[in-house]
């Protein structure tokens, strides 16, 4: 019979080989990547001082139960085609049209109105689909505008003189830009990110508000339709945010950027927000 004499030496040096390897697998921490479009103050530049109350939030949470929150920018169509595809965890900042088919968490992270600026001085006034037909309107390629613009951006999509289609990882900032140019009349977005952009590109006091769409959509921290973890994390988020709003850790986190809690009854809400927007701050539209 054949026998294999293995040495007391040898087998220390196996078992501490097995333990080394079971302690460094132990060691890698379970990581997510979020990922989106610079959408400030909702989801800002990653790796910067302000990335945005959403990538703050999901930090928190996540990271409190030793999940690690990898925050990537890209543009919003390559965001959501990703994360359709499971190559990434979550996009940020999602409507449930944009976003159709993914896992959402029970709790939304803002309620959105369109707003539709233009240059002071500019008399034009949204006043339904029909005032929009007089004007270029810029767009982002991708975003939910509610059904009856995003037809109208469908039909005109060709045509540069009624809507310009913008992408790349900052797509307002070049919206806002566009419009000092006078290459475009109007930009549609929600206000809270119309008045951060435009206060940090320097002319908030050269933009000047022209009406608000009615219809309210939910944002949400939406989760991969391709992953079987993503029921899980979307548990996980929702609960969080509940507990954030029941500790008061919610609130802390919306004060850096000058906001208010998007659940403060809504006309109460409205005139808050107003207020502080002017000064450089709620609710993709």
């Amino acid at each position: 019979m054949f026998q294999v004499c293995i040495s007391s030496g040898s087998m220390k040096y196996f078992f501490s080989l097995f333990l080394f390897i079971a302690l460094a697998t132990s060691c890698i921490a379970e990581t997510i990547t979020i990922v989106a479009d610079e959408w400030p103050p909702f989801n800002g530049r990653a790796k910067s001082r302000d990335e945005g109350y959403m990538v703050d939030i999901a930090r928190m949470i996540f990271e409190d139960k030793g999940i690690d929150v990898k925050y990537v920018t890209m543009p919003w169509k390559r965001a959501i085609a990703g994360t359709r595809q499971g190559v990434y965890t979550a996009v940020v900042g999602a409507s449930k049209r944009d976003a159709a088919g993914f896992v959402f968490p029970e709790e939304e992270l803002a309620r959105n109105t369109l707003a539709f600026y233009v240059k002071k001085g500019n008399s034009w006034r949204f006043q339904g689909v029909d005032s929009i037909r007089q004007i270029t309107l810029g767009v982002i390629a991708g975003y939910d505008y509610r059904q009856w613009l995003n037809e109208y951006i469908k039909e005109n999509r060709n045509n540069a003189s009624k809507v310009q289609i913008l992408t790349g990882n900052v797509p307002l900032q070049r919206s806002l830009q566009k419009l000092m140019l006078d290459r475009i009349d109007v930009v549609v977005d929600t206000e809270a990110a119309i008045l951060w952009e435009a206060k940090r590109l320097g002319f908030l006091n050269e933009i000047e508000s022209a009406g608000y769409g009615g219809e309210p959509a939910f944002c949400y921290i939406a989760f991969s339709p391709k992953r079987a973890d993503s029921p899980i994390y979307a548990k996980i988020l929702s609960d969080g945010i509940a507990q954030l709003r029941t500790n008061g850790k919610l609130q802390n986190i919306l004060d850096k950027y000058g906001l208010t809690d998007w659940r403060l009854p809504t006309r109460e809400n409205q005139l808050k927000n107003e207020s502080q927007q002017k000064k450089g701050s709620l609710v993709k539209p």
